[in-house]
């Protein structure tokens, strides 16, 4: 995907104007058959996806579902891991080691942000995108123009917005959409280990490399700066402890997010003492040892994949982090951090990152079924259609099902057209959704299968 979308993107908006919709539906519409202008173009929210019932939405069931061998098979060594790691990070777009890496020149940065703002200018220029402040995306021109060139290792300290481009008032499809910020690239969480590689000429923004994407940070909350010998302690060396929940308090009151991890130097009492990013540098906090958090790596195994998203039911999605949600890719990194594996933001990024992968593209809906299946039976499998990414849970009675961080599904309407169905959480779909619609089902749009796995 593009260097801008540096997170899995939802699923193209059905948000036309209501006379360009009925227009479109009327002309589907078989004789006969008028459409109806209550149901076409109209949005509607969801408790939950259509056909999900409160049994697939429990661990138990799932649990159930498979032999107790089968759930707690370790799938990758930690060797097989990190192997995969160095091969998914030869490829563009995946996860870089911003330490570990040889350093950019100022020339290969530049081009960088000459590279984005070249992608992101026709949208603007055609009315694909608009402004929320009118000339924003000339002053962030600017900004990014006139911002010097620097190098240093920072630790985030308290979340800190991703942006695309040096401008915090946001880009937008018409008609605008505040959920869906063209900008917003991602949200680093506290805790996340950035290069900066560029700063503006007052100080007031500065352009990071963040591992799994790139962007601009205003005004952030940052460690002093770390040497690089330092940096590479604090995210790999040691005795670490394993943030398997979300929002998990510390004593000091900072909350570290799922797949976070921190250097573990004491224990007392039943807490964790750890290191943690302060402002003025790395300080000692206490978490509490309790089902929230692991001592070490999670083992890769189906159980443990199972237990940790089955907890993030009912979440709320968030469009490259927005409000504290996670959008599909996101949720992906962060869950699968807990085990050691590295992704990138990009959800056709992901669908690249396993142990092997298999095109499906061209495959019957049938033949889809039949290839997940036959890849399950090997590991976990990731299932990629262009702008989502789904975990693939099994088959209950037959019927294939998935979990992912899902905004909106269309569904169609009696005499033609579709309307939307906002979900706007993570949660257990089937893989019909969207049938009959222009988007078509999910089984249908699936292009590429992800396994991690022997």
């Amino acid at each position: 995907m593009r260097l801008v979308e540096k997170q899995c993107r939802r699923m193209p908006r059905h948000a036309s104007l209501a006379l360009t919709t009925l227009v479109a539906a009327l002309t589907l519409t078989p004789p006969g058959r008028a459409a109806d202008p209550r149901c076409v173009g109209t949005t509607s929210w969801s408790a939950r996806p259509a056909g999900t019932g409160d049994a697939q939405r429990e661990l138990a069931t799932w649990l159930a579902a498979r032999a107790p061998d089968e759930l707690d098979r370790a799938l990758l060594t930690p060797g097989e891991i990190a192997r995969l790691n160095d091969a998914n990070g030869a490829r563009p777009g995946t996860w870089q080691d911003v330490v570990r890496e040889p350093p950019r020149s100022p020339r290969a940065v530049e081009d960088e942000l000459r590279e984005r703002f070249a992608h992101m200018r026709p949208r603007l220029e055609t009315g694909a995108w608009v402004e929320a402040r009118r000339g924003s995306f000339g002053s962030a021109l600017a900004i990014a123009r006139d911002s010097r060139p620097v190098s240093r290792f920072q630790l985030v300290v308290t979340p800190a917005d991703l942006r695309c481009v040096p401008e915090s008032g946001g880009l937008f499809t018409p008609p605008m959409d505040r959920d869906f910020d063209r900008n917003r690239c991602s949200v680093l969480h506290t805790g996340e280990l950035v290069r900066v590689d560029r700063e503006s000429a007052d100080g007031r923004w500065v352009y990071v490399a963040a591992g799994h994407g790139v962007g601009w940070l205003e005004l952030p909350e940052l460690t002093p700066p770390l040497s690089p010998a330092e940096a590479l302690a604090y995210r790999d060396d040691g005795d670490r402890l394993v943030v398997v929940d979300d929002w998990v308090p510390t004593e000091r009151g900072a909350f570290l997010r799922l797949g976070a991890s921190a250097p573990i130097v004491g224990y007392d009492a039943g807490y964790y003492q750890v290191l943690v990013p302060t402002l003025d540098g790395l300080g000692d906090d206490w978490v509490r040892d309790d089902a929230a958090v692991h001592r070490g790596l999670l083992p890769l195994t189906r159980r443990n994949v199972l237990r940790l998203v089955m907890r993030r039911i009912g979440d709320p999605y968030g469009w490259g982090g927005t409000g504290g949600g996670r959008d599909c890719s996101r949720l992906l990194h962060d869950t699968f951090a807990t085990f050691g594996l590295r992704f990138g933001r990009n959800s056709s990024v992901q669908g690249e990152s396993g142990a092997r992968t298999i095109d499906v593209a061209r495959l019957s809906d049938r033949a889809k079924r039949d290839a997940i299946r036959r890849a399950d039976a090997d590991g976990i499998v990731f299932l990629y259609m262009p702008g989502h990414i789904m975990l693939y849970l099994g088959e209950l009675d037959g019927t294939p099902w998935a979990l992912s961080a899902i905004s909106e599904y269309l569904v169609p309407c009696p005499g033609g057209g579709d309307r939307t169905v906002r979900v706007d959480r993570v949660d257990v779909t089937t893989l019909e959704l969207g049938r009959g619609t222009e988007r078509t089902a999910f089984i249908e749009r699936i292009t590429r299968l992800a396994v991690f796995g022997p």
